[in-house]
């Protein structure tokens, strides 16, 4: 057997053995594992965990199951798109979801925004566009860049660290936070309870609470609270069932002008509101953030 035989005999029963130990070694979707499993059956099985985790068992473990079943899809296809922004998505959802320590969840962002770029970099244009200008290509996205999957979610890791950071020092990731967020909505303004509208919406509304200090980029971006209050209601009106869009409009809109009874009302309805079968593990991850933002502002 010639060496790159062996590296697949061994890269199958790698594979296989990570399947049986994360307890994805076979499922109704996929039947019974063979020895020798393609690429899109690993991919469909990393999908099937992705979703359990996401939607059925909403533990670390589960997430972190699947997380390392698209790094392995990367061992086999480097560039796989999927895999990359799936990692991007995981990553942010491990921040936000289990861990606690700000290094530790300033790292996975870090390392859920490499991905995504990374996913992005698989169109040749922007490829070729990021050797050139480098993280400056964000903001010039060739038109030719279209999954909305890898667009948000590069922008997402990339807005949390910038959290991490502190506005100022932030400043310098607005133009692709913008643009990112805007080729999102153009794109599909559906995607993700109406995420990209959420994002533009708090990162204007952060903006305009810090006036004056951040005047020349809400000139600069044409932002106004009237924009704000339309993107989360935007959100609002296409994801009704997705408690993050009332708790964003609550932080950065309602508490930031001032207007607490609505802010107590919107947290209140994110409190009450169910978790439902579209997006529970947001709404799980949202209905924590809104008990420690209500208990700090009331």
């Amino acid at each position: 057997m010639n060496n790159k035989k062996k590296l697949s005999a061994y890269l199958s029963v790698f594979i296989l053995l990570l399947l049986l130990v994360t307890g994805a070694g076979s499922s109704a979707e996929t039947g019974e594992i063979g020895g020798d499993r393609s690429l899109r059956e690993l991919l469909r099985e990393a999908d099937r965990v992705a979703r359990e985790a996401r939607t059925v068992t909403r533990t670390e473990d589960r997430l972190r199951d699947a997380m390392g079943l698209y790094r392995d899809v990367l061992t086999v296809d480097p560039d796989n798109r999927h895999a990359l922004t799936r990692l991007s998505l995981g990553y942010f959802t491990l921040a936000e979801a289990y861990l606690e320590g700000t290094e530790e969840r300033r790292s996975a962002y870090r390392t859920g925004y490499k991905y995504g770029l990374r996913s992005l970099k698989s169109n040749k244009e922007f490829a070729e566009l990021y050797e050139e200008e480098g993280f400056k290509a964000l903001k010039n996205l060739p038109e030719t860049v279209v999954d909305v999957e890898a667009v948000f979610w590069t922008g997402a890791n990339l807005g949390r660290l910038g959290e991490t950071k502190g506005i100022l020092d932030s400043l310098g990731d607005l133009p692709a936070l913008v643009a990112l967020n805007r080729r999102a909505v153009s794109l599909d303004e559906t995607y993700l309870g109406g995420g990209a509208h959420r994002a533009l919406g708090s990162i204007a509304g952060e903006l305009l609470g810090r006036w004056p200090v951040t005047i020349m980029q809400v000139n600069k971006y044409d932002l106004s609270w009237e924009k704000v209050k339309k993107h989360f209601e935007r959100a609002i009106e296409l994801a009704p069932n997705c408690l993050e869009n009332y708790f964003s409009y609550a932080k950065y809109y309602a508490l930031k002008k001032g207007k607490k009874e609505m802010a107590r009302d919107l947290l209140d309805k994110v409190l009450s509101g169910s978790l439902g079968e579209e997006y529970p593990l947001i709404n799980k991850i949202t209905k924590e953030k809104a008990r420690v933002l209500k208990e700090e502002k009331f």
